[in-house]
């Protein structure tokens, strides 16, 4: 147990000796720092050398220390382009948001001043050699408060067929403040308000407000309180939709001998958007009619184009023609014929002393009927193995 005893005064010996042998090297030690300091940043350097290029991005120039009772009328520039000198491998990551560009208006006074913009970056190891413009023209203004009206701006068509029917906003009317020669131009704070597609009520429980002069321009650098509001939109049907027949008109008539065969439209149907109204006197029976088509003479079918005779206030979904066939077919009708029968085949010797006409009856197309003539139909008497005297004999009867 005698070593024990002996070991606090063997690791006092130790500690001591070990801290004479650092206080005796210590300024080795800080040589040998600052060489692979020194070393270290030389290689980074060969490795990834420096470069100084344009910055590709705008940067937003801030106005800082704003007299309390002055305001930002107007300033020359709102951004600034830099040229940054960085490592090479961190050009390539660095954004707009990396960078701070501000104008100091600590105790300037009403009117324009000419101030320098400075440009910082937390990255100690960028740096912002050149400012463009290095100076702007400032202009300050009294602040000046006052109240307008909020309007409700629609932005959008709601669906086909709806309208808006009213619209409020809570609070009704809005406080701004600004430079003196901004807020003069303000005529009220619009609350937009999207209705693309929309066929029910809308309400907007924080709408944007956004100050409007008297043609609804949007002016900037005007505070507005407050920020938002409550809106709605009211939204109601006015047009409604119905389908009808398609109704062509015809004039005039086919040509001797034709008729009519059969109209018909493609598309059959259509249908027709408007106010109820309007929709509701239309005769559901007769449909809508067409542009005329004339027939007259026709003596084959009849295709047009045609363009739909809508009603004020109405329109069609889709195409307002439609494509109206007019079957024309010739009539059917009978004629009757007096003909001399041919008598063939008579036996030697024997002569036809009487062959009575006949009444030849057909039917068929009238155009064709009209144009025969007695002698386009044969009519064969066979008299073939007959003797003298009087025979009532079977006709053959060709027609055309």
């Amino acid at each position: 147990m005698d070593w024990l005893r002996r070991l606090p005064t063997a690791l006092l010996f130790l500690t001591r000796g070990g801290v004479l042998s650092v206080a005796g090297n210590l300024s080795l030690a800080v040589i040998s720092v600052g060489l692979a300091t020194s070393l270290w940043l030389y290689v980074t350097d060969r490795e990834n050398p420096k470069e100084v290029q344009a910055f590709n991005s705008a940067i937003p120039v801030k106005f800082v220390n704003v007299p309390n009772d002055l305001a930002v009328a107007n300033a020359s520039e709102t951004t600034v382009r830099i040229r940054i000198e960085a490592p090479k491998g961190e050009l390539g990551g660095l954004r707009a948001d990396d960078f701070s560009a501000t104008v100091n208006l600590g105790g300037l006074p009403n009117g324009q001043s000419n101030v320098a913009i400075d440009v910082t970056t937390p990255n100690g190891r960028i740096s912002v050699v050149d400012v463009t413009p290095p100076r702007i023209d400032v202009t300050l203004e009294s602040v000046r408060t006052k109240e307008v009206p909020v309007t409700v701006t629609l932005v959008g068509s709601p669906q086909q067929g709806f309208a808006s029917a009213g619209q409020t906003s809570d609070p009704g009317t809005a406080t701004v403040s600004g430079p003196e020669s901004l807020v003069a131009l303000v005529d009220h704070v619009a609350a937009e308000v999207n209705l693309t597609g929309l066929r029910v009520n809308v309400t907007e429980d924080r709408a944007q407000l956004s100050p409007r002069d008297i043609r609804g321009g949007e002016i900037s650098r005007v505070k507005v309180n407050p920020e938002t509001a409550k809106v709605t939109v009211d939204l109601e049907q006015r047009e409604f939709s119905r389908e009808f027949v398609v109704n062509p008109a015809i004039t005039g008539q086919p040509a001797d001998g034709y008729n009519v065969g059969g109209v018909s439209s493609e598309p059959r149907l259509v249908t027709l958007t408007g106010p109820l109204d309007v929709l509701q006197s239309i005769d559901a029976v007769r449909g809508i009619p067409t542009d005329e088509i004339a027939i007259g003479a026709a003596r084959s079918d009849v295709v047009r184009q045609v363009q739909l005779v809508l009603p004020s206030g109405v329109r069609a979904q889709g195409a307002s023609t439609v494509r109206v066939t007019v079957g024309i077919k010739a009539a059917k009708g009978e004629a009757t014929f007096r003909i001399v029968p041919q008598v063939r085949n008579v036996g030697a010797g024997l002569v036809v002393t009487q062959a009575e006409p006949v009444s030849v009856t057909l039917s068929g197309d009238l155009p064709v009927l009209q144009a025969l003539t007695p002698e386009s139909i044969t009519v064969i008497a066979d008299a073939n193995g007959l003797a003298a005297g009087l025979h009532a004999i079977a006709l053959q009867i060709t027609p055309p």
